[in-house]
This record gives structure tokens, sequence and C-alpha cells, in this order.
């Protein structure tokens, strides 16, 4: 189903992606918006922003939710934008790299700490392992400090994700959608 750019959204949410340079928060957005990948994605710098409709059906008619997709640059220099970045946000993907998982899971505290400083604490969240592809072949990633990580942040829905291969992509938005709409309980029959 193809909306046109003039049709109205039912909703729109923010939703935010953080996470360390290089976890590869822009791939996610990029093979959800464009269906492409990049093996070479540089950094972002600053802030991207991307939109994404996705259909729903609400009353029976067939309507559709904008995301608006803020892809943070997770680089030091960029984290005093923060305050500015996250305000408004709808949900929130906390992103890490299951190919450089400890240093990349234990950089998620800063986000933490500091979405409690901004009053996100209660914002829908799920944690996204990204780079599923790169760890297939090994022998085991270290699911212990994945779920002591859930454990310390509210037992965090998880889910590993490929933009490489397309896995999970789509599914966690439409998660994100789902957490957003029931949060809120905001009227919605099914996403479709």
């Amino acid at each position: 189903m193809s909306f046109e750019r003039e049709d109205q959204p039912y909703y729109i949410f923010k939703i935010c992606l953080l996470g360390q340079g290089g976890v590869g928060k822009t791939c996610i957005a990029r093979r959800l918006c464009f269906d492409t990948f990049d093996a070479n994605t540089r950094l972002t710098i600053g802030i991207d922003f991307y939109t994404y409709d996705l259909p729903i059906l609400v009353d029976g008619d067939e309507t559709f939710i904008r995301l608006s997709i803020w892809d943070f640059g997770g680089q030091e220099q960029f984290k005093q934008m923060f305050s500015y970045y996250i305000h408004g946000a709808n949900g929130i993907f906390m992103v890490f790299s299951l190919f450089n998982l400890n240093n990349t899971l234990l950089g998620l505290e800063w986000w933490y700490e500091h979405l409690f400083k901004q009053k996100q604490n209660k914002t829908p969240k799920l944690l996204i392992g990204c780079k599923s592809d790169l760890v297939k072949n090994r022998k085991k990633v270290n699911e212990l400090v994945i779920e002591n990580f859930r454990k310390k942040h509210d037992n965090v829905e998880f889910f590993k994700s490929s933009a490489k291969e397309n896995h999970n992509v789509r599914e966690i938005f439409v998660e994100m959608t789902r957490n957003i709409l029931d949060t809120h309980s905001f009227q919605y029959d099914k996403i479709l």
C-alpha cells in the first residue's frame, strides 16, 4: 500500500535512534525507508531525518502512521545536542552492535542516564542488537551480558537485527509503533 505525500497521517510518531557511532543506526533507518544497504555507510554527522509511512487500520478504515525517524550521530561531540534531539520523542531505540557487544552495549549507559535527566524514562524503548549477520558463525554471543543489561533497565524488550540481511528491520519499527499506541491507549484496530 502506498500513500501520497499530501495524504494526512492518522498519527505522527517521533522515533529516536540512540547508541554509539558505527553500531548500525543509520543502516536500519535506510533499510526501512529505502530498502537499501551500504556496508560503507559513513558516520552520521549531527542528526539525520527519515520518514516512513506505516499502514494501519482504524475503525475498519485503512490509513497510516507517519514515523519521523531521528538518527543521532553517536560521537562525543554531538552529545551536547541531546536535549534538543530527544525532546518530544514517542519511542526510543537503544542500539548496539552484536559484533562489538561489550563496548557498544555498555556505551548505552550514558544514553540511559541522560534519558532519565530529560524525563524520558517512561518513553517506550526497545533494545536493538544490530549486525546479527556478523555473529552468525561465532560460537556464542554473550547472552548473559545482554540479559543483565535488560534486567538493569526494566527488562527492556530486545531484538536482534541485520540491516544487511533485512532481518527484523520492519518488525522492530512495527513493535515500537505498537508499544507507543498501547502506552497511550491510542485507537487502532491493527498495524498492516
